[in-house]
C-alpha cells in the first residue's frame, strides 16, 4: 500500500480537487489529509474511498507550525511507501508502478526531480513578478527519459551543504518522493523525529540522505508540484514576502523559536532552507563548518540589500567562531552565484516566455486537468518507464 499524506492549511478547494484525483488514480492507497485550516468545510469536500484504500481526515484542533503538523500527520501513515504532498500538489503518472518496483527491490527511497521540476502546475490566479499572469492555469513540462539511476545520498548531501539555499539537489526525500516505512522508522528511532527546522522538506531529506542505503532517481514526473496564489510558491513567484520573522505567518507560527545566530535573521526562501539544513546538519553531529555559510551570506547580500546589517551580524559571529565567512570567501561565492544567474538570464533571453525552455500547456483549470494533460503527453511521446530488475 502507498500512503499519500497531505497536510492542509486554508487551501480547502485545492486540497479537495487533488484528493479526488488521487483517489481516482490510486483506489487502493491510503490518503491522509490533516487539516489545520481556520474554517471548517474540507472534510465534506473529500471523496469517499474506493477499492481497498481509505481517505482519512484528521483535524488536530490546535495551532501547529508546519513541522509539527507534518510529524503529526506522519503518525497516521500505514503504507509500505509514503509520499508527502502540499495541498495544492498532486501525484503524477507511474507512481504505483514505481512503488511496486521499489518494494520488489528493497529500495529505501525514490525521487523524481532533482534541481529542477520535471512537471509543475500553476493554479488560476497566481501572479509572477516578471510574467504577471503568464503562469496561471499552465502546466510546464521539461524533457524526461523514464530512466532510473542509483543515487549516492551522502554525496548529494555534501553538494547541498556546499550550496545551501539552492534547494534539495539530488537528496532522496519524502516530500514529492517515495520513502519506505522501514527507513522512516529507522530515522525516527535514531533521531526522534523525521521533520524539523523550519522547512520540513529539506530537514527530512537531510536525515534520509544520512540513513538511506539504496536510493534511486527515476527521471519521470510521478509527482506534480503545484503553485497556488495562497502557497509559498505563489508568494515567491510574486516576490511579496514579508521579511520579518515575527510577522511572516510561516515563522510566526513557531512558538518559542530560538534563532541560530549563524543564519541571517529574516524571512526569505533561501534562509528557511539554509536554517533547516543547518539544524539537520547539527542533528547529524556535523561541524558548523560543514555548511557553506559564506554562500548564505553572499546570496543574502545580493538578493536583499536591505538586510545587509543582519547578514553582517551573522557573518561576524561566524568569523569569531573561526568559520569561513570573510570578505574573500563571500566575494568568491558571490562570483559563483553571478555566473549561475548569468546562465539563467541567458536561458531566459533564449526563451523569454513564462516557463522558459519547458513545454507549456495552457487553460488547465485545476491540477486534475494538469495530470490528464501530462498523461496524454506521455502517451503521445511514447515515454516508457525503464526500471531495472
Amino acid at each position: 500500500m502507498i500512503t499519500i499524506v497531505m497536510p492542509s492549511h486554508n487551501r480547502q478547494r485545492y486540497a479537495a480537487i487533488a484528493v479526488r484525483k488521487i483517489v481516482g488514480i490510486l483506489p487502493d492507497a491510503q490518503i491522509v489529509v490533516s487539516d489545520t485550516s481556520a474554517e471548517e468545510g474540507l472534510e465534506a469536500m473529500l471523496p469517499p474511498a474506493t477499492g481497498t484504500g481509505s481517505v482519512e481526515y484528521l483535524r488536530p484542533n490546535r495551532p501547529m507550525d508546519v513541522v509539527t503538523h507534518f510529524e503529526f500527520a506522519l503518525e497516521h501513515a500505514r503504507g509500505r511507501y509514503v509520499m508527502f504532498l502540499g495541498d495544492d500538489d498532486c501525484i503524477g503518472p507511474g507512481l504505483e508502478d514505481i512503488a511496486r518496483w521499489a518494494e520488489c527491490n528493497d529500495i529505501d527511497a525514490v525521487l523524481s526531480y532533482g534541481a529542477r521540476f520535471i512537471a509543475n502546475y500553476f493554479w488560476p490566479g497566481i501572479q509572477s513578478r516578471y510574467y504577471g499572469s503568464g503562469y496561471e492555469s499552465r502546466l510546464f513540462v521539461h524533457p524526461f527519459t523514464g530512466k532510473a539511476r542509483r543515487l549516492d545520498p551522502p554525496a548529494a548531501l555534501r553538494e547541498v551543504l556546499r550550496d545551501p539555499g539552492r534547494g534539495l539537489g539530488s537528496m532522496p526525500r519524502i516530500y514529492h518522493g517515495l520513502v519506505s516505512r522501514a527507513l522512516i522508522e529507522k530515522v525516527r528511532e535514531r533521531f526522534g523525529a523525521l521533520f524539523g527546522g523550519l522547512s520540513p522538506d529539506i530537514y527530512s531529506a537531510t536525515l534520509i540522505s544520512e540513513m538511506a542505503r539504496n536510493a534511486w532517481q527515476v527521471d519521470y514526473p510521478f509527482s506534480i508540484p503545484g503553485g497556488s496564489p495562497a502557497s509559498t510558491a505563489g508568494s515567491y513567484a510574486a516576490r511579496n514576502d514579508d521579511r520579518s520573522l515575527a510577522k511572516h505567518p510561516h515563522t510566526a507560527a513557531f512558538a518559542g523559536l530560538r534563532w541560530d545566530p549563524l543564519i541571517p535573521a529574516y524571512y526569505a526562501p533561501h534562509i528557511m532552507w539554509s536554517y533547516s539544513l543547518k539544524k539537520a546538519a547539527d542533528r547529524l553531529g556535523l561541524s558548523e563548518g560543514a555548511i557553506n555559510l559564506a554562500r548564505i551570506y553572499a546570496l543574502s547580500m545580493m538578493q536583499h540589500r536591505d538586510q545587509i546589517g543582519v547578514v553582517n551580524t551573522s557573518a561576524a559571529h561566524a568569523r569569531r567562531n573561526g568559520l569561513r565567512a570573510g570578505p574573500g570567501a563571500m566575494l568568491w561565492e558571490a562570483a559563483r552565484e553571478m555566473m549561475f544567474q548569468m546562465g539563467r538570464y541567458g536561458r531566459r533571453l533564449r526563451s523569454p516566455k513564462a516557463g522558459g525552455e519547458a513545454l507549456s500547456f495552457e487553460n488547465l483549470p485545476d491540477i486534475g486537468a494538469a495530470y490528464d494533460q501530462l498523461e496524454r503527453y506521455i502517451v503521445e511521446r511514447d515515454i516508457c518507464l525503464e526500471l531495472p530488475s
